[in-house]
């Protein structure tokens, strides 16, 4: 079957990209010029990111078209997510503003270890701290679990009536004097 499409429809022509070869996602891309680092993603902003890196400096990094459309599919970026990122040197940085970098390369979990283990020189202890998916402390503080729960006025007003009666003085009423005129039986009705 080659490149005509004879059935037609939406799933006739599912196949592989030739673009993409089975070489080049078991290639691991590390750090090779001054101006490329090693980031972790602490929060998704608009069309980027922002990422703490190696060297402890908190950057933007901009995701490129490369990273969108159809190479989204390969290089899901999220919180926590590791990336290889560039510097942009030839940039100038406003004073208070924050500096600019661009993403290079996505790396999965295995690529995480395996990275651990190619390069030594690094400083991964940087990246463990700032990884938002595994942290228990966040701020210093220990991080607890908030739920929220939206209420209808009708449900908050059963939850004030029933606070209310728990918290008035109850009534106990005695039953045992009765006179049997004042007995209702459900079968005489």
């Amino acid at each position: 079957m080659g490149g005509k499409n004879v059935f037609g429809g939406n799933g006739a022509k599912k196949g592989a990209r030739s673009s993409v070869s089975k070489h080049d996602r078991n290639r691991l891309r590390v750090a090779e010029e001054e101006g490329e680092k090693y980031a972790i993603v602490t929060k998704m902003v608009g069309n980027g990111c922002n990422v703490h890196c190696e060297d402890g400096v908190i950057r933007l990094c901009i995701i490129r078209g490369k990273f969108q459309g159809k190479g989204k599919s390969t290089n899901i970026i999220s919180c926590g997510s590791w990336l290889l990122v560039g510097l942009r040197d030839w940039e100038s940085v406003k004073e208070g503003s924050t500096p600019k970098c661009d993403l290079l390369e996505v790396y999965t979990h295995v690529d995480k270890e395996r990275l651990k283990s190619y390069s030594t020189t690094v400083n991964w202890s940087i990246l463990a701290e700032n990884d938002v998916t595994n942290m228990e402390k966040f701020n210093g503080q220990a991080k607890t679990e908030t739920q929220v729960h939206f209420m209808t006025e009708k449900e908050q007003d059963y939850l004030n009536t029933m606070e209310e009666a728990e918290k008035a003085p109850s009534e106990k009423v005695d039953f045992s004097n009765e006179s049997a005129v004042d007995r209702v039986y459900v079968d005489d009705i």
